[in-house]
């Protein structure tokens, strides 16, 4: 099984360099038509927090997988929470799908990367890729505070567990050395 840090790394990779660069049209597709919203943002923060607790207290997700396992999109990250019955009741407690969770991940991360490119531009959003949702992005940097906490949160849940398991901290990825 994937350890939970391991799962947050793969969540993160895949959000970060992998979903952007997807071929699978249907990912694309559903980032840009998913809207970020407030009834959203709370099942997501109360999932996460779910999640974090789910991960601490099952030892069970804590078993290593093989490497082939990797999470290159919503539905292959949905289904790796899904195989893991404490984290997928983390999440569906709070009243998301796994797919959801997911696909919110995935836009959360999209958006925040996107507000970043709109603020290096002085608020204009013409360099913003197409495909990113605008709404997403006014969304995101409206609850910009709350978003990067919850990501700290997960980050630093996937490093204690890190800890406790007696494996050195995940280093990030860089995406320039990528072949």
């Amino acid at each position: 099984m994937v350890s939970p840090p391991r799962l947050l790394v793969l969540a993160a990779a895949a959000v970060t360099f992998v979903a952007p660069r997807l071929g699978a049209q249907s990912d694309e597709e559903t980032l840009a038509r998913y809207r970020l919203t407030e009834a959203s943002l709370v099942k997501f923060t109360q999932a996460a927090r779910n999640f974090i607790a789910a991960a601490k207290a099952d030892s069970t997700t804590r078993e290593d997988q093989d490497e082939d396992d990797s999470a290159n999109s919503i539905a292959a990250l949905a289904a790796l929470y899904d195989r893991h019955p404490a984290l997928r009741q983390a999440i569906t407690s709070a009243g998301m799908t796994t797919r959801e969770f997911t696909t919110f991940e995935m836009s959360m991360f999209q958006a925040g990367m996107a507000a970043w490119s709109v603020e290096q531009q002085h608020g204009k959003f013409d360099k913003v890729p197409a495909g990113i949702p605008q709404e997403n992005i006014r969304f995101y940097q409206r609850h910009q505070a709350d978003l990067q906490r919850i990501q700290a949160d997960l980050q630093r849940i996937g490093e204690e567990l890190r800890a406790l398991e007696g494996k050195a901290p995940a280093e990030p990825e860089d995406p320039l050395s990528r072949p």
